[in-house]
């Protein structure tokens, strides 16, 4: 069992309620919902490529590339200066 953290949060009744009926029909606790609910989306370690797949005009394969090789370049001046 992980070690878990006591908090306090404020939602709407309405989801609250739309919660408490999940998870009574799954026979889960309300906490356990509420964690699925939590983890079911991660934040991408790849925000450049995250940006990439939502298909947008102002980000394209193009910026991608671009973002890609300055990264590479940044931590090549960072392996040099640590050095």
């Amino acid at each position: 069992m992980s070690n878990y953290i006591v908090t306090n949060i404020r939602i709407s009744e309405e989801d609250y309620l739309r919660l408490k009926e999940e998870a009574a029909k799954k026979r889960v606790s309300f906490s356990a919902v509420i964690r699925e609910k939590v983890s079911e989306k991660k934040p991408t370690k790849d925000f450049a490529n995250m940006l990439l797949s939502l298909n947008t005009e102002w980000f394209t394969d193009k910026d991608y590339k671009d973002y890609k090789r300055s990264r590479v370049q940044l931590k090549k001046r960072a392996r040099k200066y640590y050095a």
